[in-house]
């Protein structure tokens, strides 16, 4: 019987593993070749992500809210392009970060509740 319980512990430990993810990003478009473009300058944003079930700038558990970063940024990132009249970014560099206090409310909520933010740098041409 403890053999059992032992192998669905095992189990369950490899399935919650393999099923945490920090975040995803999809749409990326990157290329080797020199970009054409006249640039018009540079931004460097904050963007406020609240995840449920996992850790404050890591992974959360049966990726319950791991999509919710990628509209976020990509929606940021659209409008410094907007705002500042350009038709694209390069050079965009995206850090997952928590704070302490970002952490320290991550352990009060038993990782329920898990805010993060992320930094968004890069360049807008024409």
């Amino acid at each position: 019987m403890k053999k059992v319980i032992f192998v669905f512990f095992v189990m369950c430990i490899t399935f919650v593993v393999v099923s945490c993810r920090s975040f995803q990003i999809s749409g990326m478009e990157i290329s080797e070749q020199p970009t054409a473009g006249n640039v018009i300058g540079d931004f460097d944003i904050t963007v406020g992500i609240n995840k449920f079930l996992g850790s404050s700038g890591g992974t959360n558990l049966f990726n319950v809210s791991s999509e919710i970063t990628d509209p976020r940024i990509v929606d940021a990132v659209k409008l410094q392009i907007l705002n500042m009249g350009g038709s694209r970014a390069i050079n965009v560099k995206v850090e997952h970060r928590a704070s302490f206090l970002n952490l320290l409310l991550n352990g009060l909520t038993f990782n329920i509740w898990a805010p993060s933010y992320a930094r968004v740098t890069g360049t807008v041409i024409r």
